[in-house]
């Protein structure tokens, strides 16, 4: 029995590409480098931040990350958009008794910042970003903790993402994944990685989950 969904936030909930490009590149005009394509940015999405500059510069990461976080708590509400259906997805599902979380390789001040802005940050009972674990994904331990967190069991889970990074890191937890097209991987990729199903918005999905908490659908 479904008890707890947890989601990723980049691409799956919400929009926040322009936020998170002219971070980029005015972490890149501070210290001076050219940035990378938009592309290439766009593409990194889903890397803890200081990930993400690793592949694109030589500069103290860290470094980077203070820059890119301080310009993005500047502009994350006002770039940053609920996906379609979010919040009419987010409010079906807590109706239908499910306890939600999210675990993002967002930061948690941004992440707060922004979903509170957008009138959904109430829905979350559980707040899972790099700075509450040790291992982000696709480490399992973030949707382990907010599974714990909501009450469930891995079998009584599921996670709702856009990338290999929420699959994987479902599949080593132990719990459900579904998978939306709306953010940062092609639907041919998600579907290369076998999660219990692909859509194409989050109010599909949502049907999905509805339909099927007491299992995933028999093949």
């Amino acid at each position: 029995m479904l008890k707890a969904v947890v989601f990723d936030l980049d691409g799956t909930l919400i929009d926040a590409t322009e936020a998170i490009v002219a971070s980029f590149l005015h972490t890149f005009a501070v210290i001076g480098e050219p940035p990378p394509a938009r592309a290439d940015i766009v593409k990194s999405i889903g890397h803890v931040i200081e990930d993400q500059f690793r592949l694109f510069t030589k500069h103290d990461p860290e470094d980077c990350a203070h820059i890119y976080r301080a310009h993005n708590l500047t502009v994350a509400r006002d770039k940053t958009q609920l996906l379609p259906g979010a919040k009419e997805s987010l409010h079906q599902l807590r109706t239908h008794g499910l306890r939600l979380g999210f675990a993002t390789s967002k930061g948690r001040d941004r992440a707060e910042l922004t979903l509170a802005h957008l009138g959904v940050l109430s829905a979350f009972e559980a707040r899972i970003s790099p700075s509450e674990v040790t291992h982000p994904k696709p480490h399992p331990e973030a949707v382990l903790k907010a599974l714990d967190l909501l009450g469930a069991k891995p079998e009584e889970g599921l996670v709702v993402g856009d990338t290999r990074f929420d699959v994987l890191a479902a599949r080593a937890a132990g719990t459900r994944c579904v998978c939306v097209s709306t953010g940062y991987a092609t639907e041919q990729e998600l579907v290369s990685l076998k999660p219990e199903a692909v859509f194409h918005g989050l109010p599909e999905a949502t049907q999905y989950i509805l339909s099927h908490s007491n299992g995933p659908a028999s093949e």
